[in-house]
């Protein structure tokens, strides 16, 4: 399914690549690199694909999912918890589309009253990962991606 250097976008982390395969006696493993954070991941071959791990997104798709999500009125829970929950199950998604939709909500709810902590942390989480998915898919650096960002949530 991947192979290595191949780049990917892993759930809950963001985008990453395969470093390498590993064979033991258990069976074979993708060893994948995500460089914000520089964490390393090593994952069963055979479930890989139940993981969400994915291909990154065609440079067109992330600029159309980014401004889709930005133009659109989600609605709210009143109910924070109930806002958390819904929330992260999007990012464990891993999916561009659900994770940006965090973003546009919590910026959404921002602009009515202040996030809980938990919700702050849940915000830099799906910047992270979006974020990540940018700079590989444009290879561009950090403070450009920020910018893409801002200006496709605006628009």
């Amino acid at each position: 399914m991947f192979h290595t250097g191949q780049k990917i976008v892993y759930p809950l982390h963001g985008a990453g690549y395969i470093e390498g395969i590993e064979g033991t006696d258990e069976g074979e493993y993708y060893i994948i690199r995500i460089p914000t954070g520089n964490v390393r991941i090593r994952i069963p071959k055979e479930r890989a694909q139940d993981s969400g791990i994915r291909f990154l997104e065609e440079k067109v798709s992330v600029e159309q999912t980014i401004v889709r999500v930005g133009k659109s009125k989600p609605v709210l829970s009143d109910n924070w918890n109930q806002r958390y929950k819904e929330n992260f199950s999007r990012l464990k998604t891993g999916k561009l589309e659900q994770v940006t939709e965090v973003i546009k909500l919590l910026y959404d709810q921002e602009k009515k009253k202040k996030l809980s902590s938990v919700e702050c942390r849940l915000l830099g989480m799906a910047r992270q990962i979006v974020l990540s998915e940018i700079i590989s898919v444009y290879e561009i650096n950090s403070e450009k991606a920020e910018e893409l960002l801002a200006k496709w949530l605006e628009n």
